[in-house]
């Protein structure tokens, strides 16, 4: 439907305002949500570890959520819901499921146990799959079938053997799309419940060891808070986009990936960084015409209030600029977009020219669009196999180990963990290990 209400003019800003608002962006501990989400994320965490499907059930009230007769989809109602998808829709899924498992076997194949053997002992490390993932989709504005596919397919990559989908609204093609995963355990569930249960298991839910996907504030709160207690593959809350853009781009694109970003919903956040300020006078007028006359849901106009123009004093700048925001998606509308790139370091995804569009990666190109938000781009990337696995150390000692134990002894000698060295003493003689730890 149309926009009822006029949209707001996008922001803009310029000289010291921009570079004042810009810092506002990057202030240490902006991840973090507000502290009535806390609460209540914190409530609902401790409501279902105690309460289990009671819990689930009664939140479901509460919130006006779908309550089922039981959250596990039936596997007579997963072939009714496969049998609803056209045809050219399930073509579309597949290709880009083949597209997904692709890179995710790639990822795979690159990825190898290491060992290094020297002349007492070997030492190294392999990769191991957890046991249990458990894949969240969004599903309120929209269905997300891509999320299913980006989530659960990278998982089964990995080794994965068991994995589940946890979706609040699951469509025929959500339902489709984790079977192209060849997942058949799916549970309609979500927001911050979902969440607590895959990390505790309640009477119809088992706990998972690690839990994937994107979700809204309250979904992403809760896995801050579970961090620890289950694996989480990262923060990836509402959808970010920056766009570094110089006087060759065009306005109307420059609009349309803004807009495509805030189109998930009235949190997601939209900057583009130019060094032009007839650019950005330009895009200003095209968002504002685009959202004018397209078809396009209301919580627009609360993302566009929410969005910004910056008019930096170069492309420097503006790449400076990103690498404090660190964000979701970046793109680049510049014209030597290779050389610019080579000054980034964090974002999830970068999108190189002005032929790469953020809608590409969501849906096409195999990339996963399951990535770091809110400023965690500076320590975690994007959802791969790697998610998935876990390193582990392996040592190997085949014989006495003299100068190993030596050494050892030695080192625990430098920090007085006696015990320590006793343990590496007895390989060469027991007796004066014997002798140590009664002294």
């Amino acid at each position: 439907m149309r926009i009822g209400r006029t949209p707001p003019v996008i922001p803009t800003y310029e000289g010291e305002k921009a570079i004042q608002q810009l810092a506002t962006l990057t202030r240490i501990g902006s991840a973090s949500c507000d502290r009535k989400t806390e609460s209540q994320v914190a409530a609902i965490i401790e409501q279902v570890r105690n309460q289990g499907d009671a819990a689930i059930r009664e939140l479901a009230k509460t919130f006006g959520d779908p309550l089922p007769e039981t959250f596990a989809i039936s596997q007579s109602a997963i072939a009714q819901a496969k049998a609803l998808v056209k045809q050219a829709d399930q073509a579309v899924m597949r290709k880009a499921a083949e597209r997904i498992t692709s890179l995710g076997q790639a990822v795979m194949k690159n990825i190898k146990p290491v060992s290094l053997d020297y002349a007492e002992f070997s030492v190294g490390i392999q990769f191991s799959p957890v046991a249990r993932a458990a894949c969240y989709v969004p599903s309120g504005r929209y269905p997300l079938p891509s999320t299913a596919l980006m989530t659960a397919l990278t998982a089964r990559a990995a080794g994965v053997e068991e994995i589940c989908i946890l979706c609040p609204k699951p469509s025929a093609e959500i339902i489709f799309a984790a079977t192209l995963a060849g997942v058949t355990e799916i549970y309609q569930i979500g927001g911050a419940q979902a969440i607590a249960a895959a990390a505790f298991g309640t009477e119809s839910i088992k706990a998972a060891d690690i839990i994937a996907g994107p979700g809204n504030s309250y979904v992403m709160e809760a896995k801050r808070q579970l961090q620890g207690t289950v694996g989480i593959d990262m923060l990836a809350g509402p959808s970010e986009i920056v766009i570094v853009a110089d006087a060759v781009a065009s306005p109307q694109w420059l609009a349309l990936d803004l807009l495509s970003q805030m189109e998930h919903g009235p949190d997601s956040r939209a900057y583009l960084l130019t060094d032009s300020s007839q650019l950005a006078i330009s895009v200003q007028q095209e968002i504002d015409l685009l959202a004018k006359n397209s078809h396009v849901s209301g919580h627009l106009i609360e993302a566009i209030s929410g969005s910004a123009i910056f008019v930096l004093d170069s492309i420097l700048a503006c790449t400076e600029a990103v690498n404090r925001l660190a964000p979701e998606h970046v793109c680049l509308h510049v014209r030597q977009p290779e050389a610019v790139k080579g000054i980034l370091r964090n974002y999830g995804a970068l999108f190189v020219g002005i032929n790469s569009t953020v809608p590409y990666g969501d849906y096409m190109s195999g990339a996963n669009h399951t990535l770091p938000t809110n400023r965690c781009a500076r320590f975690s990337g994007a959802l791969t196999p790697l998610t998935f696995l876990r390193p582990q150390s392996c040592l190997t000692v085949p014989a006495r180990a003299t100068e190993l134990s030596s050494d050892t002894i030695r080192f625990a000698g430098i920090e007085g963990l006696n015990l320590h060295a006793a343990a590496a003493r007895a390989r060469i003689s027991e007796a004066a290990a014997v002798q140590i730890v009664s002294s």
